[in-house]
């Protein structure tokens, strides 16, 4: 049984890394954008300074778009476009995440104690099953690290009966490395 849902699509996961990518990638947090940006400057007479700017986005209740204004140079802004010109220089140096899936997954493959399931699926490429934890070990040797040849000796030894049976073993070892 999923041990993590998603509250915003149903979808379940077995385990929390596949949860978090699922949330980065099927539902990422909206970044303010220059329709939210009109939005909140909607009915502001221009020509303006930059404290105009903040003061109206926040009577507006737009406290998210206020912030982003008070990065602003401190100028007078002479309309809309003059505005959403200089909103989109500050977005376009804004430091980007570094937790971002690609980034994390690539840092995590490079570390010794990582393997992912591609690879790990890769060292049973053409494999029939079912399968033994015998018949894996066959397979996987010779194309196999040692520590990839571990993991695949800590599987249960069971009947295998495609390899999505053995992904999931293969998480099931994976997760009582962590605990």
């Amino acid at each position: 049984m999923a041990q993590y849902h998603c509250e915003m699509c149903g979808a379940e996961f077995d385990t929390l890394s596949g949860y978090r990518r699922h949330m980065q990638t099927s539902h990422p947090e909206r970044a303010p954008s220059a329709a939210d940006l009109e939005q909140a400057l909607s009915g502001i007479a221009y020509p303006a300074p930059r404290g105009t700017l903040v003061r109206h986005a926040r009577d507006n209740g737009e406290d998210e778009i206020a912030d982003i204004l008070k990065e602003l140079p401190d100028r007078e802004y002479l309309d809309a476009a003059d505005v959403a010109r200089a909103f989109g220089g500050i977005r376009a140096h804004e430091k980007k995440p570094t937790d971002q899936p690609s980034q994390r997954g690539g840092e995590a493959a490079m570390q010794a104690k990582s393997l992912s399931a591609a690879r790990f699926a890769s060292l049973f490429s053409g494999m029939e099953f079912p399968a033994s934890v015998e018949d894996l070990k066959t397979q996987a040797r010779g194309n196999a690290s040692n520590r990839e040849m571990d993991l695949v000796s800590r599987l249960p030894d069971r009947r295998y009966g495609d390899m999505a049976d053995v992904e999931k073993a293969f998480g099931e070892v994976k997760d009582a490395d962590r605990s």
